[in-house]
């Protein structure tokens, strides 16, 4: 197995990106990842070497050079395993936009918990423990030719923040570069919907344990998608979200009319009734869409 460091850490995702690791198809990677920068450092013994080191927000892990990926495939990357390191913190203060105008009266300045994680839980308080929900905030390959820093999301991923993104699961990704580049970082041991503090789910680093694979892209495929056991999943990022979720809509039609041989239409009606879709966060620059459909749904060619 394969392993990348913290030693080199990316704040931006772009074409220029020098890589950290070369492997190949099919290897097992272990990627480590560093938590965002918060108030966790200021009782740490290297706060200093770390406030220097952090410079940004989102640091990713990268740049992953995949060996025989090329511009027009799509790079698939299984998501095995996520071990969450024992600290993590959440945050918001008074520019975030979500915050009802009666506790901004209040006169809201800034608020931060920082907590322990431990035995698969997060210590809330005392009194409340919450079991932890790994996921990945942050998978993306390079763009092609554009440079954008790590709150953004888009066609080659990025910031995404959606739940499913979690061991188990399959990302799907365009390749825009050669070797994909491929990004990872901004974990959180739970992420809540709209992720409404900003840093908003529950800051993390860790381990993942991660495997890609190499195909061509489908006629079909624009935007990054998931999939899982249960569910095909299609992902949209934009400003305002009921963009991103047009977008994660017509990705699935597309989707299920060249892969599972449904007709427009039909597929459109279906969707109706059995569409499963949210915003997971509202925060940064792009909203994000996940738009699923159970796999019972699909019917064979």
């Amino acid at each position: 197995m394969k392993h990348v460091s913290t030693d080199i850490l990316y704040f931006e995702t772009g074409p220029d990106n020098k890589p950290t690791l070369f492997a190949e198809p099919g290897e097992e990677i272990e990627i480590q990842t560093q938590i965002n920068k918060g108030p966790w450092i200021n009782n740490h013994p290297d706060k200093h070497k770390l406030n220097q080191k952090i410079i940004g927000p989102n640091p990713v892990s990268g740049a992953i050079y995949i060996n025989g990926a090329k511009p027009g495939d799509m790079l698939t990357v299984h998501i095995k395993k996520i071990d969450l390191d024992p600290i993590g913190f959440t945050e918001f203060n008074q520019n975030n936009n979500l915050i009802p105008n009666w506790m901004h009266n209040k006169g809201i300045r800034f608020n931060h918990k920082v907590v322990e994680i431990k035995d698969g839980y997060i210590i809330w308080n005392d009194r409340l423990k919450i079991p932890v929900k790994p996921m990945i905030g942050f998978i993306g390959c390079s763009p092609k030719l554009i440079k954008k820093d790590n709150r953004w999301a888009g066609k080659w991923g990025g910031n995404f923040d959606i739940q499913e993104i979690c061991a188990g699961s399959y990302v799907h990704l365009p390749v825009y570069v050669d070797g994909a580049l491929l990004h990872i970082g901004d974990m959180h041991a739970i992420q809540g919907d709209g992720e409404i503090c900003g840093s908003g789910g529950i800051e993390a680093g860790g381990r993942v344990i991660i495997e890609c694979t190499i195909s061509k892209k489908p006629k079909s495929m624009t935007w990054p998608r998931i999939t899982n056991e249960d569910y095909i999943m299609t992902t949209g990022q934009a400003r305002p979200s009921d963009d991103a979720f047009k977008i994660a809509l017509s990705e699935m039609l597309l989707w299920l009319h060249e892969d599972y041989d449904y007709d427009p239409e039909e597929a459109y009606m279906l969707l109706a009734q059995v569409l499963e879709a949210r915003c997971t966060h509202y925060i940064n620059p792009t909203f994000s869409y996940v738009a699923k459909l159970n796999t019972k749904f699909l019917k064979s060619f």
